[in-house]
């Protein structure tokens, strides 16, 4: 029995491989991958925060931009959810996340995700319609202080607030921020999108970009044109159902009766 260990353990190491990190993640102090959650839907998108390793310069998706994150919809056709992909923006905001059952509940700084707003113009930075969310973890926060960088969540405001950067790390959609992101018709919006680098895993100085074009997504690239209804053309409640379960908040002049984001 003993001399089928290693070929089983090299078995489960290519398997973690080929799985890009997602099904064979660390527990890291105490929390698992999943952390917290009870719900079998927040449990799968508490693994996608939870990703780990670096990813390579060939797996960088090259048609992932600013903009392109900032615009697109749920279902995009230049790139798709854990794509890598690197970025150059303005840092306008660097903050504390919330509690949260990815992190198994942590109060501390240490064990919370680090949010940094981006935006393409810094005259932009109070504008939460033009803004892009990435996130550190304490995953990386911790690999990067074994690599002697400290990305405590006061180092990062210190190194990057008010920098242009360039960001590197894996595409997230963040399904439970849909409704709070520009473009969902709703009145509280805090984003510009639930496209996401989560996590981030590279960040650092870099120059403003020349030609930069600012975009507004009052729409999104995926997005089939809304046509209005044939009888009244007045606008009804999406039919759709968000990831909480309940019903979407969004309105909808389409004849389907379904939002931007849940037309199929």
């Amino acid at each position: 029995m003993v001399r089928n260990v290693r070929p089983l353990l090299l078995a489960l190491a290519l398997l973690c491989f080929g799985q890009q990190q997602l099904l064979c993640q660390s527990t890291f102090d105490t929390c698992g991958a999943e952390g917290s959650a009870k719900r079998s839907d927040v449990r799968a998108i508490n693994r996608k925060k939870n990703r780990e390793g670096f990813p390579t310069d060939a797996q960088i998706n090259t048609a992932i931009t600013f903009n392109t994150l900032l615009m697109a919809g749920e279902n995009p056709r230049t790139f798709q959810e854990g794509d890598a992909a690197e970025i150059i923006a303005y840092c306008a905001d660097v903050k504390i996340g919330s509690v949260e059952s990815v992190n198994c509940g942590a109060k501390d700084h240490w064990h919370r995700d680090t949010h940094i707003e981006l935006t393409l113009d810094p005259m932009d930075a109070q504008n939460a319609t033009k803004l892009l969310v990435v996130e550190v973890t304490p995953r990386f926060r911790q690999a990067m202080k074994e690599r002697g960088i400290d990305w405590s969540n006061q180092a990062l405001r210190d190194r990057f607030l008010g920098r242009w950067v360039k960001v590197r790390g894996w595409v997230f959609y963040d399904d439970l921020h849909a409704d709070e992101s520009a473009g969902s018709g709703n009145s509280k919006i805090w984003r510009g999108s639930p496209w996401e680098i989560h996590p981030v895993t590279d960040i650092s100085v870099t120059t403003r970009p020349a030609n930069v074009s600012v975009q507004t997504p009052t729409t999104r690239e995926d997005s089939p044109k809304q046509e209005s209804s044939p009888s009244s053309g007045a606008s009804v409640q999406c039919g759709g159902t968000t990831a909480k379960g309940k019903r979407c908040s969004r309105t909808t002049k389409d004849p389907s009766g379904f939002c931007w984001q849940h037309q199929r």
